[in-house]
């Protein structure tokens, strides 16, 4: 890690956007590509099968290639994926993307599946079935961040 001081203390809404681009009828969304939370692995930031949306009613959220989706639903179960290509996924995630110039999408990813972010994420998890967590709540979250140049030679390092 850096000792030089120059990461920063940031909000995540300061580094990451909610996306919510709702689709009341799924069978309308114009593909055949539909990721619900059964769909993601524990700790696998792939998604490795889908369903259609044929398959499935109510409000979904689309979203494109390179955004994260995040179970947001029993977070503990560590459900997060980079989407491959666009599609519409379950409302029980939270479609987010990086803010331009503030994080990457593979360094979001990253802090999304450490430790820190894992425990933060728990704690604003509200209800007890089925605990849930709120954009809101999320948003006011901290976390340290280096600058553009270190993520990438951060991430250079992590895939070698």
């Amino acid at each position: 890690m850096s000792s030089n001081g120059s990461w920063q203390k940031v909000r995540f809404d300061q580094i990451c956007k909610n996306i919510s681009n709702r689709i009341d009828d799924p069978k309308q969304a114009d593909t055949d590509y539909y990721v619900g939370l059964e769909h993601l692995d524990s700790e696998e930031p792939k998604i490795l099968r889908h369903g259609s949306p044929n398959d499935v009613g109510a409000t979904k959220l689309r979203f494109k290639s390179g955004q994260i989706l995040f179970g947001k639903r029993r977070w503990y179960q560590r459900k997060l994926a980079i989407a491959q290509r666009e599609g519409i996924c379950s409302a029980h995630m939270m479609v987010l993307e990086p803010i331009e110039g503030k994080i990457t999408k593979e360094f979001l990813s990253i802090l999304m599946q450490g430790e820190d972010f894992f425990e933060k994420a728990i704690r604003v998890s509200a209800g007890s079935l089925s605990p849930t967590i709120k954009w809101k709540d999320l948003a006011k979250q901290e976390f340290r961040i280096p600058p553009i140049p270190e993520q990438e030679t951060i991430l250079s390092l992590t895939h070698q």
